[in-house]
């Protein structure tokens, strides 16, 4: 049994600026610049969390659109995952995991997330033909499919396809030994004649309409 993972790409919704007045002035640009120190920090010094900083003033300008743009990209991602979820079914391993980034606000947003998916053979061919399936709707369920949902897409198309060649090729089998099985044929041929003669007893008659 194989895992295929289904995400959608993680991206960095800020900016970084400089330090400009000390960690005590509390003028708009410091403030924005302590907010993007959180998303930059120096190597070897723990930054304070947003949530430490923020004191529930009012957010400038720069944060208000940094901060719109983390709830819209939790929403896209969220939904980018429920869809896979839906999709996917039994088929899904667990929920969603998600990857998040500190907003000005001090909430955790969602930046990029990931759904296992397992793309395994069933006990038959056609299991793992309607299996791959499901998969292959699973990974293409959101509306804007990442590189990786189209990559797990492929791989259980061509499973499919795979599926598909052999469960032709077991019908295709059943039908020679058919052709060749003595019995059967017989079978037939009684079946055959009976049918036969229930038409021949109904004679050629036909309805007529004064």
């Amino acid at each position: 049994m194989s895992i295929a993972s289904i995400s959608s790409s993680s991206s960095s919704v800020y900016s970084s600026s400089g330090l400009q007045h000390g960690p005590s002035c509390n003028c708009p640009s410091c403030s924005t610049a302590r907010m993007a120190a959180i998303a930059t920090p120096v190597p070897g010094v723990t930054p304070p969390s947003a949530s430490a900083i923020y004191s529930g003033s009012p957010l400038t300008p720069e944060q208000q659109k940094q901060l719109d743009a983390l709830r819209s990209r939790d929403a896209d991602v969220r939904q980018h995952e429920q869809a896979h979820m839906a999709a996917g079914g039994a088929l899904v391993s667990g929920g969603a995991n998600y990857s998040y980034q500190e907003g000005p606000d001090g909430k955790q947003y969602a930046i990029g997330g990931e759904v296992s998916i397992r793309l395994a053979s069933g006990q038959s061919a056609e299991e793992t033909l309607a299996n791959a399936r499901q998969v292959a709707a699973a990974a293409l369920a959101p509306v804007d499919p990442s590189g990786q949902d189209r990559s797990v897409a492929a791989a259980a198309q061509q499973m499919a396809r795979a599926a598909q060649a052999e469960i032709d090729k077991q019908q295709r089998e059943k039908l020679q030994q058919a052709q060749h099985n003595p019995a059967l044929a017989t079978t037939k041929a009684i079946f055959a004649a009976i049918a036969h003669s229930a038409d021949s007893s109904k004679g050629s008659s036909v309805d007529t309409f004064a």
